[in-house]
């Protein structure tokens, strides 16, 4: 009997070879599944032993395999997230890098683009009608005053001088013989005006002829360079007609615009540093401050001597101009760390002992190619290097801090 036994036994493992593979599975699943995941399993196993023996073990493997696989997939725990840890749910503390700044005192410059124009420049025009007769000087040239650039024919004005001057004598002497006559009672009062007025109308005409002939002589009012030269000989030029245009390049007058809130550091015989855009630099003095804003920009004008006596630099170009104001204690930053406040106002932020961020106003007093100047910080601070865009003000950070290049150069200076 207990042999019959142990063969039942042993034909009824054979018919479940594979109930060892269930228990693992069990495990691999969630709890709430296991009791029908098993029978399921259970159940499949043993059709699959009756009917396909012939397969073996090896194929039963592969059956439990697919349907594990398959309930993994639809079981409604697989779409379940993991829950989030406490910390991130709280928000993580950021990390940022931070760099030690020294104050160090800087000349404070009031900068401005500028306009370079000459001394003088004038257009010269025909005052009497006449041909082109020469043309003395060529255009570029330098002249001096009084030098003439065009000369006009006279035509028939030195004929009409001298009939004009018979006349003036003839009218001379009739006016010596009326004053006698009329000491001696012999002409009247009416008559020595008479006489009188006929004087003065010929000494007016041979002045105004004279006039005339010197007008033929176009003449440089005052030094300079012969700029523009627009007529030729023998060409016809009517009264007001441009024939040049003479311009005094020394000293040049360079011009700014210095906004309303610098003006009043600006006084008239402070020194300026001009740079113009040919490349050059000269120094120059402030010769006058306006008084009156323009109403457009706000701005004031001031206009910087400089001297031009080699004649180098030219006229009308443009320039920029620094005025050196005095030194003020400032830190050398790069302007990558610049933020902007809710307001929209300029600073940076920095990391207090507390590692917390605070944000700070400051202005640009001097831009240098690396960096530049700025004010309205404490003479030793802690500056966000890197990360100030994701923080705020008020908001704890865990600081790193870094060497920074730009906050050597400054404790170096």
């Amino acid at each position: 009997m207990n042999h019959i036994v142990r063969d039942k036994d042993a034909h009824n493992e054979g018919d479940r070879p594979y109930e060892g593979l269930i228990s693992p599975l069990q495990d691999a699943t969630g709890a709430g599944q296991q009791e029908t995941f098993s029978s399921l399993l259970r159940s499949t196993l043993n059709r699959l032993g009756k009917k396909q023996k012939s397969l073996g073990y090896a194929g039963g493997v592969i059956v439990v395999l697919v349907v594990w696989m398959v309930s993994g997939l639809l079981s409604p725990s697989a779409n379940v997230v993991a829950p989030v840890p406490e910390q991130a749910a709280a928000g993580a503390v950021t990390s940022v890098a931070v760099s030690e700044f020294q104050a160090a005192n800087v000349t404070r410059f009031i900068s401005s683009p500028a306009e370079v124009n000459p001394e003088r420049v004038l257009p010269l025009r025909v005052e009497t009608a006449g041909r082109v007769q020469a043309l003395p000087v060529s255009m570029g040239t330098y002249v001096g005053a009084g030098a003439t650039i065009v000369q006009l024919e006279q035509g028939d004005r030195t004929a009409r001088l001298e009939s004009a001057r018979a006349e003036l004598a003839q009218r001379e002497r009739d006016n010596e013989a009326t004053e006698k006559l009329a000491e001696s009672g012999f002409a009247t009062k009416a008559r020595v005006r008479e006489v009188f007025a006929a004087l003065q109308v010929a000494r007016a005409r041979v002045k105004e002829i004279e006039e005339e002939i010197s007008n033929t002589s176009i003449k440089a009012p005052f030094g300079g360079v012969l700029d523009s030269l627009d007529v030729e000989v023998g060409e016809y030029l009517a009264v007001g007609t441009e024939v040049a245009r003479v311009v005094d390049n020394n000293p040049l007058i360079v011009e700014a615009q210095v906004a309303q809130q610098n003006v009043n550091l600006l006084v008239p015989g402070l020194s300026a540093n001009v740079s113009f855009v040919t490349g050059q630099e000269r120094a120059g003095t402030i010769r006058y401050v306006s008084v009156q804003a323009d109403k457009a920009t706000h701005t004031f004008r001031v206009e910087i001597e400089v001297d031009n006596a080699d004649g180098a630099i030219p006229s009308g170009t443009s320039a920029k101009v620094q005025v050196p104001v005095g030194d003020v204690p400032a830190h050398f930053v790069s302007p990558a760390i610049f933020s902007l406040d809710a307001d929209g106002t300029l600073g940076v932020k920095s990391v207090d002992d507390q590692d917390v961020v605070r944000f700070h106003e400051v202005e640009i007093v001097r831009a240098e190619s690396e960096g530049v100047w700025v004010t309205g910080l404490p003479e030793r601070i802690r500056l966000i290097t890197k990360g100030q865009g994701f923080v705020a003000a008020g908001d704890v950070v865990r600081p790193t801090l870094v060497a920074d290049a730009v906050s050597s150069a400054a404790r170096e200076l």
